[in-house]
């Protein structure tokens, strides 16, 4: 069997070879934060350059966006008697849509919808489409549900948008590059989604803890190099104490790491760079998988995740971070929305935020991943108020350096969450190297490709050879209709 699964692992790097290295991402500058490009031209977030564009008197601009409770208040505020927040994040949301409503002389209405539903109303959006309801200018739900409906062809296409400047530095070019298919653009994201920051992937290490067990100093690890997965590995594997003493390895034991199976594993796509789609130099959508290193990647993680006496796994990413604020772990993996829940703000230890580690010591840099729920932004073809809607986004973006990410990136996260500045420039660090794969935007149009590592480990299985010969044909089929799709639409 072992000898088979080579063989088929041969074959498959055999038929790909020449794929796989426009699919491994050199990072630069900047360019692939995820919450718009941080730089530009220098008047991009000039409100004042607005102050000319002329709507309809009395004009109302009707957003759908999620009400589930990770994003209802990521656009707007819901107040009493217009009375502002005292929350100082919820208070920069709320003074950016004043601003914008004052600047245009328009009223935001938004229609937060499914409180059970984490990417937002797919149904509800097609059949609204569908009757040629005009009731919503702009449709903001997770990239991972809405990219489905943009292949289907319910988004008008935002180059053609009025007032709406897609070349704007608070608009993520990165995010552009990696999903559009074809000529035309049907989603986008930018400055606007704090959710992009929220939802960044770190490893969070108690102080105390790395004090106390004499482990070398997180943070000259990453700044050295060295903080890779081996590293990682020989600190955390013996790591554990049975406090309970049931002999059974359970929640109220300690361990060296603690994360889960399933987000935790999809943060590894990145951190290791192995990408599983990309938008080639014609605007299409390919296959391009190092198999070899993606094969490597399973088995090291299935030993991490299922042979590993110091890690615990299994724990949804709010218990994990329960359990960490309770001293269960040294380490812990989880997105950074975990520093604002109350066991985390109220943690008696110190704890530090560095990157995922790195692959090996030969690896370029560190990678950070972003969670499918990221929002991005659309128009549906149903809406008739497009040059208003362009206007509520423009502005809506350029406004929230100096309001939302201010508030959150600058005061939240780096002053309130973070406990040293050293966390401060890893923050940095995260925020500038995200790496986004074509894969996880487009997951569900393409059998659920990019998930596969998760689908690897979850199921207990380190057979990423035979997984892969098995579906690669229906693979490479839904990526050929995907760009047909696409290619229909043009």
């Amino acid at each position: 069997m072992k000898r088979l699964l080579s063989l088929i692992l041969a074959g498959l790097m055999a038929t790909t070879v020449l794929l796989t290295a426009s699919c491994n991402v050199s990072l630069n500058s900047g360019d692939n934060n995820p919450s718009g490009a941080g730089s530009g031209k220098g008047d991009d977030w000039d409100l004042s350059r607005f102050k000319d564009i002329r709507l309809d008197e009395g004009t109302e601009v009707h957003i759908m966006s999620r009400a589930f409770h990770r994003h209802a208040d990521e656009l707007t505020v819901d107040v009493e008697d217009g009375k502002e927040p005292t929350d100082f994040i919820l208070a920069s949301v709320y003074k950016r849509q004043r601003q914008v409503e004052d600047i245009l002389g328009v009223k935001i209405v938004n229609h937060k919808v499914n409180d059970w539903d984490e990417h937002g109303a797919s149904d509800l959006i097609r059949s609204i489409v569908a009757s040629d309801d005009n009731t919503y200018d702009i449709y903001a739900a997770s990239y991972y549900s809405t990219s489905l409906l943009a292949a289907e062809g319910l988004f008008y296409d935002l180059y053609d948008i009025e007032n709406l400047d897609t070349s704007r530095g608070y608009w993520s070019n990165y995010y552009i590059e990696k999903s559009q298919i074809g000529k035309k653009l049907y989603t986008i994201t930018g400055d606007i989604a704090t959710s992009a920051l929220r939802f960044l992937f770190v490893t969070f290490f108690n102080k105390t803890l790395i004090a106390d067990y004499h482990i070398e100093d997180p943070y000259a690890m990453v700044s050295g190099g060295t903080w890779t997965y081996d590293k990682m590995y020989s600190i955390i594997k013996d790591i554990y104490k049975d406090e309970n003493g049931n002999g059974e390895q359970d929640a109220e034991d300690f361990y060296g790491l603690g994360l889960n199976n399933y987000l935790g594993v999809d943060a590894y796509t990145s951190a290791f760079n192995i990408p599983v789609m990309t938008i080639n130099s014609d605007k299409q959508a390919e296959i391009c998988i190092n198999y070899e290193k993606y094969a490597n990647v399973v088995e090291r993680l299935y030993k991490l995740f299922w042979q590993t006496t110091g890690v615990l796994n299994g724990q949804d990413p709010q218990g994990i971070a329960d359990l960490f604020a309770a001293r269960r772990f040294v380490f812990s993996q989880s997105w950074l929305y975990n520093c604002e829940s109350y066991a985390m703000r109220d943690m008696k230890d110190d704890y530090g935020i560095i990157p995922y580690p790195k692959y090996d010591e030969n690896q370029a840099d560190y990678y950070s991943f972003g969670h499918d729920q990221i929002t991005v932004f659309a128009m549906p073809v149903s809406a008739t108020r497009t040059a208003a809607a362009g206007a509520v986004l423009e502005v809506m973006c350029a406004a929230s350096r100096d309001t939302t990410i201010d508030q959150y990136y600058e005061l939240a996260l780096k002053g309130r969450f973070a406990r040293d500045s050293e966390s401060t420039i890893m923050l940095d660090l995260i925020r500038k190297n995200f790496l986004l794969d074509t894969g996880w935007i487009y997951c569900e149009s393409t059998n659920l490709m990019s998930r596969m590592l998760r689908t690897l480990i979850e199921g207990k299985t380190k057979s990423f050879a035979q997984y892969y010969a098995k579906y690669q044909s229906k693979f490479e089929e839904s990526v050929r209709k995907l760009n047909e799709k696409f290619e229909k639409l043009e």
